[in-house]
């Protein structure tokens, strides 16, 4: 604790400041209130601080009048530095009225090595009340600044803890650090210390308590350290496994389900859905052909019959990603194509009539039929199944089937006919 007291009284406190020669001379009526008669005393609760930006001492000032009782007197306070008045820390106040409990902070560590050196501070106050500073006399008393890294005080009874939550966060997930457990003399030390974080990824943070999120996984080493008011400190080492981002869930939708050679399918993974806070930035497609695509929506052709592994990799905004796969079976084009003709044993100049069964591969449709009767005469283009022909020679003729899709596949069916 340091204390200073001041008490200057009438003649006594002239000679002081006259210095060694004293000459006799009238004393001039003062022109205003002294403060010569009045005992001002300063007690600060602690006179060494760490040079950390918070670390702090109460100053409790008190006048007492030449009758020994308390007194509202007015000061400026002011802080020093090597005689030179400077803003080195921080006052709660800079005009207290006694009696005052003023709070000094210390100020911020240098960033500069050769500033890492004890400095000694002087909290200075000087009564206002007579309205000129320059008649006063100045009450002060000294602070002693320890950088923090160079003098170190010990204290066996500080004790580092805290809590993670989650205890096993994921990667980008954001989790809250709890320094409450932090104990000094078995007490929770709470706003009495200041709390420093090192995350083990190469990121720090301060606060009692406080939030992280690791863009990496795996085994992060999250050191406590807390620092009681006299800059004494205690760590606390704890490992948080950090496990991987949560991944986004692909889905795969294909139109038509059952395609053809040569026909556009389509795949939209728009169903696909992203971890909470997260968002899927990109969609890669691999058609099991060879062939590649990106984007939600995209569309292929097939160029072969066959059954492909359709894959969707959906990443998002963290890089986590995941896929999904899906079968497509692809079929050949073109529908299959029957037909049957009456009479079946037709002679010259019967009506031949054929009817055609046909029916589209995927989601094809049947879009035109052509009928070859085999005896020269032109081909018959039509849309209707059924068509008839009359035959005006006698042999062996060979009708011939032709249906075309939607896709422009066609199929061919070929039957005798023997006319008499």
């Amino acid at each position: 604790m340091r204390i200073s007291l001041f008490t200057l009284t009438g003649a006594a406190a002239l000679a002081v400041f006259a210095g060694c020669t004293v000459k006799s001379v009238e004393q001039p009526a003062l022109s205003g209130p002294s403060t010569f008669a009045h005992s001002i005393v300063m007690v600060a609760d602690r006179d060494t601080l760490t040079q950390n930006g918070t670390d702090f001492t109460d100053i409790r000032i008190t006048s007492l009048g030449p009758n020994g009782q308390s007194e509202n007197i007015p000061l400026r306070a002011q802080v020093f530095v090597d005689g030179i008045a400077t803003d080195f820390g921080t006052l709660s106040t800079k005009t207290p009225i006694t009696p005052a409990t003023i709070r000094y902070t210390a100020p911020a560590a240098s960033m500069l090595a050769a500033a890492q050196v004890p400095t000694t501070v002087t909290i200075a106050v000087t009564p206002s009340n007579a309205g000129d500073f320059r008649g006063e006399t100045v009450r002060q008393l000294d602070i002693r600044l320890l950088p923090q890294g160079v003098i170190l005080p010990t204290n066996p009874n500080l004790a580092a803890a805290f809590v993670v939550t989650p205890a096993s966060p994921r990667a980008f997930q954001t989790a809250t650090f709890d320094a409450s457990t932090s104990t000094n003399n078995g007490v929770p030390c709470v706003s009495a210390c200041s709390y420093a974080w090192n995350f083990g990824d190469g990121t720090s943070g301060t606060g009692l308590t406080t939030t992280h999120q690791f863009r990496t996984f795996g085994n992060m080493v999250v050191t406590l350290t807390v620092t009681d008011g006299r800059g004494a400190q205690a760590t606390r080492p704890q490992t948080v496994a950090v496990s991987a981002p949560t991944p986004p869930t692909p889905t795969i939708d294909v139109t038509p389900s059952t395609p053809v050679v040569g026909q556009d399918v389509f795949f939209s993974g728009s169903r696909s859905t992203a971890a909470t806070g997260r968002t899927i930035v990109t969609y890669e497609w691999n058609f099991g052909d060879g062939d590649t695509g990106t984007g939600v929506n995209t569309s292929h052709r097939y160029r072969a019959q066959g059954t492909y592994a359709t894959v969707l990799k959906a990443t998002d905004d963290v890089g986590a990603f995941a896929t999904a796969t899906q079968s497509v079976n692809v079929l050949v084009g073109g529908p299959t194509v029957s037909f049957t003709f009456l009479p079946a044993t037709p002679v010259r100049g019967d009506t031949v009539t054929v009817n055609v069964t046909a029916t589209p591969r995927g989601a094809s449709t049947i879009s035109s039929y052509s009928f070859a009767w085999g005896d020269g005469s032109p081909v018959e283009r039509s849309n209707n199944p059924t068509q008839s022909h009359v035959y005006t020679g006698q042999g062996r003729f060979v009708i011939t089937v032709t249906v075309t899709d939607s896709l422009g596949h066609a199929t061919t069916a070929t039957r005798e006919v023997t006319v008499s």
